[in-house]
């Protein structure tokens, strides 16, 4: 089932692949920051989960259309 976006017809698209980066950096940050004393290495631990897990969810999402 598709949904239509009313203005020009076009089919209404998830990106969550961006949410889970955006939340991940966040969320990595801090973690990192207590885990293992570097943010940057949390960062980038979060983002790549964060990834992983939203392009998950958008095929996820993309499949059930």
């Amino acid at each position: 089932m598709e949904e239509r976006n009313k203005d020009n017809g076009k089919k209404k698209r998830n990106y969550f692949a961006g949410l889970g980066i955006s939340f991940g950096a966040a969320f990595g940050s801090i973690l990192g920051l207590l885990l293992f004393d570097n943010l940057a290495l949390g960062a980038g631990v979060g983002v790549a989960i964060g990834l992983i897990l939203g392009a998950g969810i958008d095929a996820q999402k993309n499949k059930s259309e």
